[in-house]
């Protein structure tokens, strides 16, 4: 029976439309029908799923980016047990990497009353992504590797294009158990469970989540829809759809969450924030709450900080809360602070949808000459590739060497790679400029999207891997960048899109938005020199004595939610978290700090016209060892506040 229920809206963004099609045969993945998975509905496919996920990759070490997708063609595939990934020697491995072909009809289906998911106090995981280990040991942290597979080291762990249905009778079992570090994201995910079952429809409270996006996810059904834990290390979530969940719809204990367009329906409380170090920042979306749960603070169960912007809602729903509720910031213990909101705040976008190329059409790089090679440079044949007029090229799994900078031309509308890397070969032309980009996109044009793929120039100096100067929207997805400098977006280029980008700097200039989702730069110096431009972070991570951002020239920049991790003793290099000058900045995020004395002293340095600001750490509430940091704005001709 659906609940009689009061509906708070926020500005809504449209979600993508999930993708459907399918990979190219000869792209490199796993394809699990080759190990036996058969999808009929009928058949138990846990053990030919296993063999396939065995198969997609070992230990590759530091180079973390490596392993190969695992394809799941449309079917209904009937598991009996947890879908994981193990090493060859037993370790719990990174690099999980599962990609349905349509979100609709690629559905893992497990089996009713399946054994060991019957107790919710031991709920048990149809999908559970791990960490490897590269440094420390099993137990470093207080973490339970061995039993739990928890870690830092959780790369690349990918789920998208399909649906988990937990089956009937199985009130112990979690949809997907998530653990993702630096890049990796769940995307176009449908997780379901029948009235009689499942205990959390998507969980991420092992040690330690994040950064990640989680995007496009549907959750009908489950006791809890969102579980997620820790300190560390922040969490972003777009376009999500939570209904009908019987205790609640997210349940936050102590993270930091960066969500926009949040859908609820029919849970109260909608949000448990539990812990006095957890913030959950939203931007966008809609609560259909029930009739007696009308205000949207009683929405809230809160301990620590939650902060709602662009939050519009019936005058009955909020009647005496105030004119502008329910927008605001509900800090634990205190009364609802309002939110405000700068007119010159640069207004979100959607990313250009990739180019809807037919499979057929798709265009094989190695067919022109650049195929997987790491003994000689294949320039010229990526070249030829991307001069062949199609719209979509293709890289095989593997590594690709060049030894100079490679150009985008108008026809290309997307690269896609298989978890492919393009590195720098060690004898570089004399040509190859270190500040102009592996890839250069010059012309104007359709939008091009660049997918999956990492850009290595590891210790072999500096190196700049996308230059945008051309006036067309560009979309880097799923992009490492190991050893160089991620973007540098020219005076005329155009609108960027980031999604899931690790672990590079950037520089934009120019009067077009920049926009990203899901932002990890790590390192110190300045991770973003903003000269001029309107730019916009949802989620962003930092890891490393840095200015995160050095606003100039006029630049609008918005970054809401995060984490800031200094990690290590500054010993006096630290300088300003931001610094501004003659520009505008709104910052909402919070402070992780393990040690004493790692930690920012000054949040904002602000050159004002009459003389310079210092915004101290100090003035914000506390988080464990560092703060919150609720909003900050700067604007150049008035005082910075908080």
């Amino acid at each position: 029976m659906r609940l009689a229920c009061c509906v708070i809206a926020l500005s809504v963004l449209v979600a993508p439309a999930s993708r459907a099609g399918g990979l190219p045969a000869d792209a490199g993945q796993i394809d699990v029908r080759d190990y036996g998975a058969r999808g009929d509905g009928q058949h138990d496919d846990t053990e030919a799923l296993l063999k396939a996920i065995a198969a997609s990759g070992g230990d590759t070490g530091k180079v973390f980016w490596q392993d190969r997708p695992v394809y799941l063609p449309d079917g209904n595939y009937i598991v009996s047990g947890t879908l994981l990934k193990r090493y060859a020697d037993g370790r719990f491995g990174s690099g999980l990497y599962l990609v349905g072909q349509s979100q609709a009809h690629t559905i893992i289906r497990l089996s009713d009353h399946a054994p060991g998911f019957g107790d919710p106090h031991q709920p048990r995981a149809v999908v559970f992504t791990t960490s490897k280990q590269i440094d420390g040991t099993p137990t470093s942290g207080g973490k339970d590797y061995p039993r739990l597979g928890e870690g830092n080291d959780a790369y690349m762990n990918f789920v998208q294009d399909l649906t988990i249905d937990v089956g009937h009778g199985n009130p112990g079992a979690i949809g997907i158990d998530y653990l993702a570090n630096n890049i990796g994201a769940i995307r176009n995910v449908t997780l379901r469970a029948p009235s009689d079952s499942g205990a959390v429809g998507l969980s991420m409270s092992r040690k330690w989540p994040g950064p990640a996006l989680i995007q496009n996810l549907t959750v009908l059904g489950f006791d809890l829809g969102i579980a997620t834990a820790q300190t560390e290390y922040g969490l972003t979530l777009t376009h999500i759809r939570l209904s009908d969940q019987r205790t609640a719809s997210i349940r936050n204990d102590q993270n930091v969450l960066s969500v926009r367009d949040l859908n609820i329906q029919g849970s109260a409380p909608a949000i448990i924030n539990a812990g006095r170090e957890g913030l959950v920042a939203i931007d966008g979306g809609e609560f259909h709450l029930p009739k007696d749960r009308t205000d949207v603070a009683a929405a809230f169960d809160n301990a620590g900080l939650i902060v709602v912007r662009n939050l519009q809602s019936d005058e009955h729903a909020t009647k005496g809360a105030g004119s502008d509720a329910p927008n605001g910031i509900f800090q634990a213990g205190k009364p609802r602070k309002p939110f405000a909101l700068p007119s010159w705040l640069p207004k979100p976008a959607e990313s250009p949808a990739s180019a809807a190329t037919p499979l057929e059409h798709w265009v094989n790089a190695a067919h022109y000459g650049a195929g997987p090679d790491t003994t000689q440079a294949v320039t010229e044949g990526l070249r030829h590739a991307f001069a062949s007029g199609a719209a979509t090229i293709y890289l095989p799994h593997g590594t690709y060497a060049i030894d100079d900078a490679i150009d985008i031309p108008a026809s290309v509308h997307r690269i896609v790679g298989m978890s492919s890397t393009i590195r720098v070969a060690a004898n570089r032309l004399p040509g190859f400029s270190r500040t102009g980009g592996m890839l250069r996109i010059a012309s104007g044009g359709e939008p091009v999207s660049i997918e999956g793929l990492a850009f290595d120039n590891t210790d072999q100096g500096a190196q700049l891997a996308v230059q945008v100067s051309g006036s067309r929207d560009v979309v880097l997805r799923d992009i490492v960048s190991a050893g160089v400098t991620l973007l540098d977006r020219k005076e005329g280029g155009g609108r960027v899109f980031l999604e899931d980008v690790c672990c590079g700097r950037m520089q934009i200039a120019g009067p077009h938005l920049v926009s990203a989702e899901q932002f990890d730069t790590e390192g110190g110096g300045i991770r973003i020199l903003n000269k001029g431009s309107p730019l916009s972070i949802l989620g962003l991570k930092t890891e490393g004595v840095s200015t995160i951002v050095d606003n100039l020239d006029g630049g609008r920049t918005d970054i809401f939610g995060g984490l800031v991790y200094m990690v290590r003793d500054p010993k006096g290099e630290a300088g300003p978290a931001f610094h501004n000058a003659g520009s505008f900045l709104s910052a909402t995020f919070a402070e992780e700090v393990l040690q004493t004395g790692n930690q920012y002293r000054v949040y904002l340095e602000h050159d004002a016209a009459e003389a310079p600001v210092s915004l101290q750490a100090s003035g914000f509430p506390e988080r464990g060892l560092g703060h919150f940091v609720p909003q900050l704005i700067a604007e150049p001709k008035a005082p910075p506040t908080q």
